[in-house]
C-alpha cells in the first residue's frame, strides 16, 4: 500500500504527500475561536476579539497570494489509497469535536461575559465564519463518505448551521440530477 506519505499506483506511478504533516494545521483553524476570548479575558480589551478575524480576512489572503496555486495534486490512480489511509480519516474525525467545542465555547463566552456590542458582533462573526466555514467543508466531505458513522458525523457538524439536510439534498439530489432542470443547485441555462 504506502509507507507513511508515499503512495504507489498500479502502473508504478509514485506520489509523495510532502505536506502530510500540515494536515494537522486544519485542527487549529476552529481553535482560533478561543484566541480572541482568551486575549480579552487576559487584557480586558474587547478589540482583541477582532484579531482572529483580521488574521483570516487579511493575513490568510496575502499568504495565499504569495504562496500561489498548489500544483501537487495526486494522480487519479493513487486516490483510492489516499481515501483508505487512516491518517486523513482521523483528521476529519478529530475536527468534529473541536468544531462543536468551539461553537459551545463561543456561545458560553458571549452568554457569560459583559461585552460591548462590537465584541458580541466580533464573536458572532468569528464563531459563524470560522466554525461555519470549516463545518460546511467538513460536513460536505463526510457526507460523501460511505460509512454510516461518517454520514452521521456530517449531519452532526452541519446541524448547528441549520444545514443538517445538506448531505441528503446534495448527494441524493444534486449529484443525481446535476445540471438538469430537476437540480435546484445548478444554474439555469442562460
Amino acid at each position: 500500500m504506502n509507507k507513511a506519505s508515499v503512495f504507489i499506483g498500479p502502473s508504478g506511478v509514485e506520489y509523495r504527500d510532502r505536506k502530510r504533516h500540515l494536515w494537522m494545521v486544519s485542527l487549529l483553524v476552529p481553535g482560533t475561536v478561543f484566541l480572541g476570548p482568551l486575549l480579552y479575558m487576559t487584557t480586558g480589551n474587547a478589540l482583541l476579539l477582532w484579531l482572529p478575524l483580521a488574521f483570516y480576512y487579511l493575513t490568510i489572503p496575502v499568504l495565499d497570494m504569495l504562496i500561489g496555486e498548489d500544483q501537487s495534486n495526486p494522480p487519479e490512480e493513487v486516490v483510492p489509497q489516499l481515501e483508505a489511509d487512516h491518517f486523513y480519516r482521523r483528521m476529519t474525525y478529530a475536527l468534529v469535536p473541536i468544531l462543536l467545542g468551539a461553537y459551545l465555547f463561543g456561545m458560553w463566552f458571549v452568554g457569560t461575559h459583559t461585552l460591548p456590542l462590537h465584541g458580541v458582533i466580533a464573536m458572532v462573526l468569528m464563531t459563524g465564519t470560522i466554525c461555519g466555514g470549516a463545518g460546511l467543508n467538513l460536513g460536505h466531505e463526510l457526507g460523501h463518505k460511505k460509512t454510516r458513522i461518517e454520514r452521521w458525523l456530517a449531519k452532526l457538524v452541519l446541524a448547528p448551521l441549520g444545514y443538517g439536510h445538506f448531505p441528503i439534498e446534495h448527494n441524493k439530489g444534486h449529484h443525481r440530477d446535476v445540471a438538469t432542470p430537476e437540480d435546484p443547485a445548478s444554474s439555469r441555462l442562460g
